[in-house]
């Protein structure tokens, strides 16, 4: 049996993304939708999205953040004798405050879940690709633009980008391509908490990306073979991000 496996797939990117691999890719059996809110509301738009593609999407309910989070993704994938096409690692959590206001079980759970469950998923299951296999690890444009008051989630996606290229390499003897995707302001749950919480006026003005046009655009750039995806306007704010020295971006980025 060929998967693609989605993480965060009960909402906002990551319900696209499991959405628009079954359309791109009919050959593949199952796509497995990972997330730890599959028994409350929030998985309605995964419902829908299941309505779509009809008795291909299978859900599991496991957290990124549990320290056996890979292990058991593995043995899910050994117990169907299942080979991974598609990987798309995109669960993450986000909370504002500074260190001097931040309980450090928040800044924690970010770590565990935006940085150890990504790379323990890579881990565990990097053997199991079929050859021209993808991964997918969806950054963030916040990577280039350490922000206060989202300090560690920044950083933790400043991770991701630059683990992700040297893993870009590293896979490649087993056929496996790794492509990044930096997406900017997409209306999320994560988002909408992150603006309650920092009553943000700069981030509420900032721009948002369509959903659907990130997805498409990241999935054809696996496809491709591509190392970095960052479609439309935030492509430019990211070069320009990388220019600037970080002290200034840190300045520029403050939320408030």
């Amino acid at each position: 049996m060929r998967v693609g496996i989605v993480t965060g797939a009960s909402r906002g990117i990551g319900a696209v993304f499991a959405d628009r691999l079954g359309q791109l890719r009919p050959d593949l059996d199952e796509i497995w939708c990972i997330s730890r809110s599959y028994n409350d509301d929030s998985s309605s738009e995964a419902a829908e999205h299941s309505r779509t593609q009809g008795s291909r999407l299978r859900y599991l309910r496991l957290d990124q953040s549990d320290d056996d989070f890979g292990d058991k993704l593995r043995n899910r994938v050994e117990r169907h004798h299942a080979t991974i096409v598609y990987l798309i690692l995109n669960a993450a959590y986000a909370n504002y405050g500074d260190v001097n206001t931040q309980d450090f079980s928040r800044a924690d759970q970010m770590i565990q879940t935006n940085i150890r469950g990504t790379v323990a998923a890579v881990y565990s299951l990097n053997d199991l690709f079929e050859e021209d296999g993808h991964i997918i690890l969806v950054s963030s444009i916040s990577a280039v633009a350490p922000t206060p008051g989202l300090a560690v989630y920044t950083a933790s996606k400043a991770f991701i980008r630059h683990w992700g290229i040297s893993l870009r390499d590293e896979l490649r003897p087993n056929g496996v391509t790794v492509t990044i995707c930096y997406p900017g302001k997409v209306k999320t749950k994560a988002l909408r908490d992150v603006v309650k919480q920092a009553k943000s006026v700069k981030l509420r003005l900032m721009p948002e990306q369509n959903l659907s046009y990130l997805v498409e655009r990241t999935l054809r750039a696996a496809e491709s073979g591509r190392a970095e995806v960052a479609p439309g306007l935030y492509g430019l704010v990211m070069a320009l991000f990388k220019a600037v020295p970080k002290r200034v971006v840190a300045r520029l980025a403050r939320l408030v």
